[in-house]
């Protein structure tokens, strides 16, 4: 225990069995040696018996049933389908949810909305592409391959 006296917080938790053993063996020994502390847990001790007792003479009577009334009615009454999917959505949940929602809306926003852009194809390099292509056919005639001038003369 960090202090010499235990509290009165302490000793009524002691009263009630709500300390570990080893600190229940520790304030159980200093009330053997400290007179002080031990008439504050007789104080507890006879506090406790009077509200005790006062609670026992204002008791009243529970209707007969009424017990087994309130337990079947807790074991019967399961949530129905829609109250389960509106738990899944209190606020300790809809944070999160809420966050990953944005994050995917923010990241997929610009491939929904990202336009084509058109490849440029310059007419030369497909021209001579297909003329060394042309030239190097294993199976083509052997004449020579044809190349596109602007020249209108024919050979």
């Amino acid at each position: 225990m960090n202090e010499t006296h235990p509290s009165i917080e302490r000793i009524v938790d002691y009263l009630h069995g709500e300390v570990s053993p080893a600190e229940d063996a520790a304030i159980y020994a200093h009330f053997a040696t400290c007179p002080e502390c031990e008439g504050k847990r007789a104080e507890e001790v006879a506090i406790t018996d009077a509200l005790r007792a006062y609670a026992r003479a204002t008791e009243r009577e529970m209707p007969p049933g009424l017990a087994t009334r309130i337990r079947t009615t807790a074991v019967d009454r399961q949530p129905t389908a829609w109250q389960r999917v509106l738990l899944g959505f209190r606020p300790a949940m809809l944070v999160p949810v809420a966050a990953v929602a944005a994050l995917a809306i923010y990241v997929g926003y610009d491939s929904w909305h990202r336009t084509a852009i058109a490849t440029p194809i310059k007419a030369a390099d497909y021209v001579n592409n297909h003329a060394a292509m042309a030239a190097s056919a294993p199976f083509g005639d052997a004449a020579p391959p044809l190349t596109l001038t602007s020249d209108d003369a024919t050979p």
